[in-house]
């Protein structure tokens, strides 16, 4: 076979190849055209990239705290915000909300806290995490929340919620609220993996907007307690004695009565013996039972009384037989100081000096007609007083 049948056969492959392509691009713009009449039908509209919103501005404030000056200041903190941001600076002193991270060492680790408030000083968001690491992790952490928090539509209420008004003239900015008040997450988070922002609070209505505030007492910023209710009282005593008898006179005494806040009232029996047993060398048993009513004063543990006393003197004589009594009734008014010591709730102990002046005083007669006061063995003093000491219970 020569050199021109081969010539031959090659020239109808190549024309095959040609025509082949040729076909093909036929077919793409066949496709285009169809594809673009059936956009042009239908109206759909080619989708474009929205861009990107602006990130929330904020003004920012960054405390180092106690254990923490070494760690890297603010302008690291802005400048690692501003590159997760892709270059976007989200800081501006005259922006409505305020943004305050803090850091300080706390029980051998550090700590960080975010804080976002309006002008007024309302709290919108908090967030709070800590690690065991170094300053510069802990501090690009607090960048990647604020990044977080600012880029996105995590801040639409709040934003919203506080209107961009013109401060008054010459008023300071409003001082950072305390770190105390940021609702930190019940887990702790890390640098690695910082926590989400917390959603936003409720917007308020404009009828709680206009609501006056509750004005509060001056010098007090809780309630006031309940001032104490009144109640029954019971004490029993053992007193001393000094003028209603011959010599000191040892007994006991109880009473019962009603206290109220600041005052009280109570009705008390005493009975005294004589530990003197001679009067004159007459041997001779002695013995007091008074009832007196005291009104008192109460201001914390002390208190102080007006009381009416009325008393009775009882002898009974060994040797002469035929000792008596002149006038056998004591009556008299004072007063008494104390202190009530609270052991517990309902029980207290007490103490106090009872002085009373003798408006009628009983006296010992050597013979039962000899009714004179000169003539008499004993005779009851112008002041007497007792000593008592006991408990107070409340019923």
């Amino acid at each position: 076979m020569t050199a021109r049948t081969r010539r031959a056969r090659r020239t109808p492959r190549g024309q095959s190849a040609i025509t082949n392509a040729i076909a093909t691009w036929f077919q793409h713009a066949a496709l285009a055209a169809m594809t673009a009449a059936a956009i042009a039908t239908l109206g759909i509209a080619p989708v474009q990239a929205e861009p990107r919103a602006a990130p929330t501005r904020v003004r920012l404030e960054f405390l180092r705290g106690p254990g923490a000056e070494d760690c890297p200041d603010e302008r690291f903190l802005r400048a690692q915000t501003i590159r997760r941001l892709a270059g976007v600076d989200p800081f501006d002193a005259a922006a409505p909300l305020t943004l305050t991270a803090s850091i300080e060492r706390q029980r051998g680790e550090l700590a960080a806290t975010l804080f976002l408030r309006d002008r007024s000083g309302r709290g919108l968001w908090a967030d709070g995490f800590s690690a065991r690491v170094d300053c510069e992790v802990l501090v690009s952490a607090i960048a990647l929340s604020i990044a977080v928090l600012l880029d996105g539509n995590e801040l639409p209420a709040m934003s919203g919620a506080t209107p961009d008004l013109p401060a008054a003239p010459g008023a300071p900015p409003a001082p950072p609220q305390p770190t105390d008040q940021a609702m930190v997450p019940v887990q702790p988070c890390s640098p690695d993996r910082p926590c989400p922002p917390q959603p936003a609070p409720a917007p308020v209505s404009s009828s709680q907007k206009t609501s006056p505030p509750r004005k509060t007492p001056p010098g007090s910023s809780a309630p006031p307690a309940p001032s104490e209710t009144f109640r029954w009282t019971a004490g029993l005593d053992v007193v001393t004695g000094l003028g209603l008898t011959p010599g000191v006179s040892l007994g006991s005494a109880m009473s019962i009565g009603a206290r109220w806040p600041a005052w009280s009232m109570a009705l008390e029996v005493r009975g005294l013996s004589s530990l003197s047993a001679d009067i004159e060398e007459v041997t001779m048993a002695a013995s007091f039972v008074t009832a007196n009513v005291a009104v008192c004063l109460h201001r914390h543990i002390l208190f102080a009384c007006g009381a009416l006393e009325l008393g009775v003197l009882r002898v009974v004589p060994e040797v002469p037989l035929d000792a008596a009594l002149f006038p056998n009734l004591g009556v008299g008014f004072g007063g008494r100081i104390g202190v009530d010591w609270p052991l517990s709730r309902n029980l207290s102990a007490r103490g106090y000096l009872n002085v009373v002046h003798t408006l009628t005083g009983a006296a010992i007669g050597r013979r039962p007609h000899e009714l004179t006061p000169d003539s008499a063995l004993w005779s009851a003093p112008d002041i007497a007083g007792t000593l008592g000491l006991g408990l107070q219970a409340s019923l």
